[in-house]
């Protein structure tokens, strides 16, 4: 298949691409500069670029539009992202022709704080401020994927691990600064997780059953999550033996919001999520490390020093 995906060069985006060059398929993804370090690991991979950037959607949505399938996990992550996330969609998914494939990434932040029961694809949403706008975004997506018989997918991947990268690597590199390991809240809350490789595998796999037909996927919603529950309180500890912090710290969450704003809020979620109906959907068995064990290997913490 050929591929267009947004977010390539991102920690996600480039495990995607890795993924589908190993599989075969013809990847070219969205840069905005081809110079950039991001943009040399993709070529180096095999993947075509394509200069453009996501706050102008004329500048790639034509070129997304000749594709088989497009992978869309791209976010510019600031005040922005909604209007941006929304005017991407709708050029891209205008622009693709009937039967194309198009996967859209939102994340298990959608559920907020899920108490006692595990979240699934039919639980009630309650988005933390950060993501506050994205429901209403999976849900024109779909729409205008029907309407245009585009075989659309929503993945909600849990939190990303992998190599030292993504928040954990974000964690790791604070308490390389202060000393200490800062954990949002009280310590006793909960993340759903998966593993960067298993994460990109269960992206292809939508891809191609959307590209089938299949209609378990098509039009779903899916959570692309491996473990259920971790303590954040473990992930802490492991983070502070992997670097050699001193102590893991608790921050209020009125504190850590006046230097990470509605990120803090994010950070707080006490959440368990069940990953079941995607691995049914999609026979996916994700086989990374977990979340702790990973946390717990520090040369990862030193590779992502060096990327």
């Amino acid at each position: 298949m050929e591929l267009f995906m947004t977010g390539g060069t991102g920690y996600i985006g480039q495990a995607i691409a890795r993924k589908a060059i190993s599989l075969g398929h013809q990847v070219r993804a969205l840069v905005r500069d081809d110079r950039s370090a991001g943009a040399s690991a993709l070529a180096r991979l095999g993947v075509k670029l394509h200069g453009g950037d996501l706050r102008e959607p004329r500048s790639f949505a034509a070129t997304a539009g000749a594709a088989d399938g497009v992978v869309h996990a791209a976010s510019t992550n600031d005040a922005s992202a909604a209007a941006a996330d929304e005017a991407a969609v709708e050029a891209m998914l205008s622009h693709l022709r009937p039967g194309a494939a198009f996967v859209y990434t939102s994340g298990t932040w959608v559920y907020g704080n899920t108490n006692d029961e595990p979240a699934t694809e039919t639980s009630a949403l309650n988005p933390t401020p950060l993501v506050v706008w994205r429901p209403a975004v999976e849900q024109h997506v779909l729409a205008l994927a029907a309407r245009r018989s585009i075989a659309a997918v929503i993945l909600r991947p849990a939190m990303v691990h992998g190599y030292g990268g993504g928040v954990f690597g974000m964690l790791a590199g604070m308490a390389r600064q202060t000393g200490n390991v800062r954990v949002v809240g009280d310590g006793r809350n909960h993340w759903p997780a998966v593993h960067v490789d298993d994460l990109a595998v269960a992206y292809l796999s939508a891809v191609e059953r959307l590209a089938s037909g299949d209609d378990q996927v098509t039009g779903k919603i899916l959570n692309v999550v491996a473990e259920d529950a971790v303590a954040v309180a473990e992930m802490g500890e492991a983070i502070r033996a992997s670097v050699g912090a001193d102590r893991v710290e608790l921050w209020p969450l009125d504190d850590a919001r006046q230097s990470l704003g509605p990120f803090a809020d994010a950070l707080a979620l006490d959440q368990t999520v069940s990953g079941q109906h995607a691995r049914r959907v999609l026979a996916w068995e994700p086989r990374g490390p977990g979340l702790i064990a990973d946390l717990s290997v520090q040369k990862h913490f030193q590779q992502s020093d060096r990327a």
